[in-house]
């Protein structure tokens, strides 16, 4: 069996991709699973919903074959950047291990993973995986970790936390790159609520 892995979406562009079944997969998601952005993609079509959930098995239950199957993908196609969890978050230690398995074998590309799991232990991320914790407003911020690269604020009007230096997602992901080294821009960047 093998992971469903996404060349290409239309938020992203043409950035390989994989993800899980939103909410299910998800550790942290009080404050945000009513205005989950995934969780209309997966109502709305029903491939994007099977093989979400396929993968969400697969990493359950087959761990192996599920990075495995990544491991392949991204040796064969070598991609600049790859982008773990369009929906779904790191289920837990483990997979936070085979996450960083991959990108110490494929140190020519560069990784990324926004995540609301703040109870893992990141201080063994290599610097080609750049984890950025997502901040919804309400909720509590956790202390900076060794081996976090940021934070990702997303704005409502009523967030008052985002640091002045945080920079403005300009909706480009394709093109601008700039969450997978957002350490080098002062490790905020915000997101408008769409």
């Amino acid at each position: 069996m093998k992971a469903k892995i996404s060349a290409e979406n239309s938020k992203l562009g043409k950035l390989p991709n994989i993800s899980l079944s939103p909410i299910k997969s998800c550790v942290n998601c009080s404050h945000c699973s009513k205005l989950c952005y995934a969780l209309k993609a997966y109502r709305m079509y029903p491939p994007t919903k099977k093989a979400w959930d396929h993968n969400l098995d697969l990493a359950k239950n087959h761990p192996k074959e599920y990075f495995q199957s990544i491991q392949e993908y991204v040796s064969k196609k070598n991609p600049k950047f790859f982008r773990w969890h369009v929906s779904g978050d790191i289920l837990d230690q483990r997979y936070l291990s085979g996450m960083i398995k991959i990108a110490r074998d494929n140190p020519e590309t560069t990784f990324l993973a926004f995540t609301k799991n703040f109870s893992l232990d990141y201080r063994r991320v290599p610097q080609n995986l750049s984890i950025v914790f997502s901040m919804w407003p309400k909720m509590r911020k956790p202390v900076h970790k060794k081996g976090v690269s940021g934070f990702a604020w997303m704005q409502d009007g009523t967030e008052k936390r985002v640091p002045e230096n945080a920079v403005e997602c300009p909706g480009d992901c394709e093109h601008c790159g700039m969450c997978f080294h957002i350490a080098k821009i002062g490790g905020n960047v915000v997101f408008h609520k769409h």
